[in-house]
């Protein structure tokens, strides 16, 4: 069926589907995970995400653009960087909690992660943003904190200032946030010179040394309920799927100072509305402001300037 100049027009352009796919994903992600993270350890969540990685790795691996690539050294390296870069992240965070993480502190900072994108973005990249775009950063950062679930601690703000030090645990937080910010800016290198598929399939390699190392340095409690392991395996494959659907958004064109924000913004909105309506949990004042951010938010993201010229890879 053919489709009208207008209609065309009226369509998400790819990179935007996609990013708010990858949100969707982690958002579910967000639900399903709560669960675990309650009962198990980060590092047993860390090798139940290992596991949960089969099913889209079947995925990528039977995609007819898994062969596609201008330079598939170059593109399989990044990727294998980025899956690195982002299990550092979460060991970070792990790390942060066992040395005492305040949650007031660590989830809001680690959380911010964006902003070491848009930094990497603007100086390595030589990405702009148009001045609505620009807005959407700064609303979409307002936006994670009010929904990262501690945003009531900020209401003491001097309270706050009083307990950051440069402890261990703050430090972790610290590596965690740059981790983070630095895996997301990596994907788009990768999909810069292959497909999304191929930089995903290379981005899974590196945690199989991870979990190794995971399974021979750390004691791992293997004894868990049926429920609580298919809940971790489910939330870990949606956050892969989720993954995946990130490198395609970097692969047709989406900026990754806009991709990392949008949906940085966009998951914890998808998590708070299915907590709502599966889970029973309630929205105050503060979550409430930090929904209508966020929509305005990714409204004022996805406000593209029409290009002057062909794009530059």
């Amino acid at each position: 069926m053919s489709t009208s100049p207008a209609a065309k027009k009226s369509l998400l352009p790819p990179w935007l589907l996609y990013a708010i796919v990858a949100a969707t994903c982690w958002g579910i992600w967000g639900v399903l995970s709560k669960g675990p993270s309650r009962e198990l350890s980060g590092w047993m969540t860390q090798m139940l995400f290992t596991f949960a990685l089969v099913p889209s790795v079947i995925f990528a691996a039977r995609s007819k653009n898994v062969h596609i690539g201008t330079n598939k050294p170059l593109g399989l390296f990044w990727g294998f960087v980025s899956g690195l870069i982002a299990a550092a992240g979460n060991i970070c965070f792990y790390l942060a909690l066992e040395a005492g993480a305040e949650t007031a502190i660590a989830v809001p900072l680690t959380n911010v992660y964006p902003l070491v994108t848009i930094f990497l973005a603007y100086f390595w990249f030589k990405e702009r943003l148009n001045l609505i775009q620009a807005g959407g950063i700064a609303l979409a950062v307002v936006a994670i904190i009010l929904l990262s679930g501690e945003a009531k601690n900020l209401g003491d703000p001097l309270a706050i200032l009083r307990r950051i030090s440069l402890t261990p645990w703050m430090l972790y937080s610290l590596g965690a946030m740059v981790c983070w910010g630095v895996f997301s800016a990596t994907q788009k290198v990768s999909t810069n010179h292959v497909s999304a598929e191929l930089s995903y399939l290379a981005w899974c390699s590196a945690f199989v040394p991870i979990a190794i190392g995971i399974v021979i340095f750390k004691q791992l409690n293997w004894s868990m309920s049926a429920a609580m392991v298919w809940s971790g395996l489910a939330a870990g494959a949606l956050n892969s799927f989720g993954v995946i659907a990130a490198f395609a958004a970097y692969r047709y064109d989406g900026k990754a100072a806009i991709v990392t924000t949008l949906a940085a913004a966009i998951q914890p909105l998808v998590t708070i509305v299915l907590a709502l309506i599966f889970l029973g949990e309630k929205v105050g004042l503060i979550e409430s402001a930090g929904i209508a951010v966020a929509i305005l938010a990714a409204i004022a993201l996805s406000a593209e300037s029409k290009p002057a010229g062909p794009s530059v890879s």
